[in-house]
């Protein structure tokens, strides 16, 4: 009896499409990695200057660093999947269908798509490491690039999920706001959570950027600062945060799946 085996191709194409789109949008992959260096080296610097080192017992700019690069990767991984929207608005998707591939398949490309793309930003946003104080090695920066494609992959089903139930970018760009802001304060990235009130503690447990966050301040923190000063700057430990990404890119990936193939053409 023979066995079937996937036809991946399809995702490949999708995919690649993705990664065309990012390359040969010039000014998008400047910024890309520029704005959040840009805000790192001033907006970090002056917040440095406010709460020195002396007073908070670590520096600053090394726990805004992490928190900058998720949330750029989460920015883009956003700007990516807004991409379905608008092959939905302007019939792309109509010609995909007509082609002998599963949906499935364009699914998961476009997560996948839109997962490299923040990867690639990540890598580039990574050189600069060393320059706000952080020991940059290889075994350091491949275990970053892992976290952040854990991490944008959960995003991109998460951004996959909305974008199949809405037709007009617009509405996409209002939701993103609703649901993305919320989840970006109460996920760590730019302020301990350890001292905030219980009721933003309780949210924040339930909250998917929160742990992808950590295991990023983890991976950077853990050889710079004291044990029980990293303790205090994060909520769960590595292991908790790295099972939690895991599975919630299960169930993104499943429901974001059965949302785009109920709701692709409307």
């Amino acid at each position: 009896m023979k066995t079937t085996k996937p036809n991946l191709f399809p995702i490949y194409i999708i995919w690649y499409r993705e990664i065309l789109l990012y390359l040969r949008n010039h000014l998008k992959l400047f910024t890309s990695f520029f704005v959040p260096i840009l805000i790192l080296v001033f907006f970090g610097t002056g917040l440095k200057a406010f709460l020195p080192q002396n007073l908070l017992h670590y520096d600053f700019v090394q726990f805004f660093f992490p928190g900058i690069l998720s949330l750029s990767c989460l920015v883009m991984v956003m700007s990516s999947t807004i991409s379905v929207v608008w092959d939905k608005e302007f019939g792309f998707l109509k010609e995909i269908l007509v082609a002998p591939i599963e949906r499935w398949q364009i699914a998961l490309g476009k997560i996948l798509g839109a997962t490299t793309t923040a990867v690639i930003e990540g890598a580039l946003i990574l050189f600069s490491a060393p320059y706000f104080g952080f020991p940059l090695s290889w075994v350091l920066y491949f275990e970053v690039l892992g976290i952040i494609f854990l991490f944008s992959y959960g995003v991109g089903g998460l951004g996959l999920f909305f974008a199949s139930r809405i037709s007009r970018m617009e509405s996409f760009s209002i939701l993103t706001q609703l649901i993305i802001a919320p989840l970006v304060f109460l996920s760590g990235a730019l302020f301990p959570l350890n001292n905030a009130p219980l009721w933003m503690l309780n949210i924040a447990r339930y909250n998917p950027l929160a742990y992808g966050i950590d295991a990023l301040h983890w991976i950077f923190l853990k050889p710079i600062v004291s044990p029980s000063e990293l303790n205090n700057l994060i909520l769960f430990p590595f292991a908790k945060s790295l099972l939690v990404l895991i599975a919630f890119d299960f169930v993104i990936s499943f429901l974001a799946l059965r949302v785009f193939n109920r709701y692709l053409i409307k």
